[in-house]
């Protein structure tokens, strides 16, 4: 069988039935994208907002993308010698309070909106009352920042998301998508084996 492919994220859209204008998702993987699917092409180059055309007929799409997104976690499991599971099991089932530790989530540089591969990421705000819990929650936080950030760069090129669906191995985490929403401001729907949107959708394609 031969069937059109798709990019990871295009595909993605289409398991999750991301394919009218409006429908939205957001993609807590290795790297992060905030997803709109539109039938006009709008970039917003100067806030490094891209446009492509869907994996279906005649729509587009907008993302806004941060670089490093939950390869933030991964990484911060390497240096502290744990793994991501046992990290975020150190955290309360509810959080109440931001971290006192800030995270700049950007290892890798940073695309939207700054479009930036120069800037690096930092721990700020560490004192000898900071624990190894404080850090990673300060991980999820900053990491959901940069989500917020493309979601107002969004915003500017004329995609304002009312709600969206939540994909991507970081989604597997209840605590990162609460903290997530609540930076977002906005409701995300949490899907069961939400990390395989990819996949479904290249098999429906």
């Amino acid at each position: 069988i031969l069937a059109g492919g798709a990019g990871d994220n295009a595909a993605g859209a289409v398991g999750l039935g991301a394919v009218r204008e409006g429908d939205a998702f957001v993609s807590l993987g290795t790297s992060g994208v905030v997803w709109a699917t539109t039938e006009r092409f709008r970039p917003r180059p100067e806030s490094a907002i891209h446009a492509f055309c869907h994996a279906v007929p005649e729509m587009w799409h907008q993302m806004g993308v941060t670089l490093s997104a939950a390869s933030c976690l991964a990484w911060w499991a390497e240096v502290a010698g744990r793994d991501e599971a046992a990290l975020l099991a150190e955290l309360p089932e509810r959080i109440a309070a931001p971290s006192g530790v800030l995270f700049l989530p950007y290892l890798s540089g940073e695309r939207t909106p700054h479009n930036d591969a120069a800037i690096r990421g930092a721990f700020v705000g560490l004192d000898r009352a900071s624990t190894r819990a404080d850090m990673t929650q300060a991980v999820l936080e900053g990491v959901a920042f940069s989500f917020r950030d493309a979601l107002d760069g969004l915003a500017s090129a004329g995609s304002v998301l009312r709600q969206a669906d939540v994909i991507g191995g970081g989604s597997r985490s209840a605590a990162w998508v609460s903290i997530l929403a609540s930076v977002m401001d906005i409701p995300l729907h949490r899907l069961a084996h939400g990390e395989q949107g990819g996949a479904f959708g290249a098999a429906r394609l």
